[in-house]
């Protein structure tokens, strides 16, 4: 049986560099061949450094799929505008993206509640009998 490959700091930056580019797991190990997905899993459980750089990689990944996001709404917006696209179309894109936004806001909200999850915004009302009445508003 081969010798089991050591996670080096060369190829966990290469993994966290694909996930950082928005590379799914299953896809990371397709372009990482010398190493699995059940090793790494358990070197991230093992070590605090790496599960840290994981959930960084992640949010990055995220932070890049609403850009892109952005991106393909503002091109889907100049082409329904200049006519480019028909109305039908049109509209079957836009519900596309939809859910397409609807579930990467779903995953944003679970790698980073406090960034983009619902408790994110919350308004704060504080006071009592001797003092004013204080709002704050955090984001």
């Amino acid at each position: 049986m081969p010798r089991k490959k050591k996670l080096t700091e060369k190829l966990a930056d290469q993994i966290f560099e694909l996930i950082s580019d928005g590379k799914t797991i299953r896809e990371t190990f397709e372009i990482i061949t010398n190493y699995t997905w059940q090793s790494f899993r358990k070197e991230l459980i093992n070590n605090d450094d790496l599960m840290s750089r994981y959930i960084k990689s992640k949010e990055l990944a995220i932070d890049l799929k609403l850009s892109e996001l952005e991106d393909k709404r503002k091109d889907l917006e100049a082409k329904i505008e200049n006519g480019v696209v028909d109305p039908k179309s049109a509209q079957n894109l836009v519900n596309l993206y939809k859910i397409i936004t609807a579930h990467n806001q779903w995953s944003a909200s679970k790698l980073s509640a406090k960034r983009y999850g619902k408790q994110a915004e919350t308004l704060t009302l504080k006071g009592d009998k001797e003092q004013p009445l204080s709002i704050s508003w955090s984001k």
